[in-house]
């Protein structure tokens, strides 16, 4: 029997030492684990992320207005507005007089240089009227003529400048361009670039003038307003040229 019982107790007593193996080898490692919590350098707490600095919407620029019930009627000089005979007679005296000419000056450019501003409401003729004479402002007789007139100093020569974008052909070939009179030349300079189909306006931003896409809506008495919406680019001069500056 002690035999036996011998045989017994042997694989047992094996058992019980891998078992406490086991357990001394868990213990082991739970304590390791335990000192790497205990003493790891502690983490610097996250800084609050900064949202990144939106861009600035544009401020939009106002509607513009050559409404008629604010504007003068202007009485021209016929013999003055470049026309030959044939074209006055084939329009008529009656279609020349006050009563479709709008005068569209800005009240600056009154201050600032006398000069008045003035457009056919019905024809593309518009002109600036200086100490009696007549300049004429854009090209072709059709079309509406001026649309915008800003003051400026475009070629930095302390003297008043007067920018301006006008409008002319019918259907698909009418367009618009800028147009500079330059009162120490009393000449317009006429850019070389222009919107087909598109009106365009100018604004004075900062000392630089920069044209922008508008619609254009029209009273009873061929006065308007102009609504700005796309920016374009800045027009500038060089070599008594305009260009522009696309964005």
């Amino acid at each position: 029997m002690e035999h036996n019982n011998t045989k017994v107790a042997k694989p047992l007593r094996v058992i019980l030492w891998i078992a406490g193996g086991l357990a001394l080898l868990l213990l082991t490692m739970a304590v390791t684990i335990l000192i790497q919590q205990l003493f790891r350098p502690s983490q610097p707490a996250a800084l609050p992320t900064e949202s990144p600095t939106a861009t600035p919407e544009p401020t939009p620029v106002p509607d513009r207005s050559y409404d008629s019930s604010s504007r003068p009627s202007f009485e021209p000089d016929t013999t003055r507005l470049g026309m030959s005979s044939e074209e006055i007679e084939s329009y008529g005296e009656e279609y020349l007089s006050s009563e479709y000419w709008l005068d569209i000056t800005p009240e600056e450019l009154t201050q600032s240089t006398g000069c008045s501003v003035i457009r056919h409401t019905k024809l593309g003729y518009s002109y600036i009227v200086w100490n009696g004479d007549y300049y004429r402002l854009g090209e072709g007789d059709d079309g509406k003529g001026v649309l915008d007139v800003i003051l400026c100093d475009l070629n930095a020569d302390d003297q008043p400048d007067i920018l301006y974008t006008y409008h002319f052909g019918t259907g698909s070939d009418a367009q618009t361009k800028v147009g500079w009179f330059d009162f120490s030349t009393k000449t317009s300079i006429l850019s070389p670039f222009g919107m087909q189909r598109d009106f365009i306006a100018l604004n004075q931003e900062n000392g630089s003038c920069i044209l922008y896409r508008c619609t254009r809506t029209v009273d009873e008495n061929g006065g308007f307003a102009l609504h700005f919406t796309d920016r374009i680019g800045e027009v500038i001069e060089q070599s008594d040229s305009l260009y522009l500056m696309l964005d």
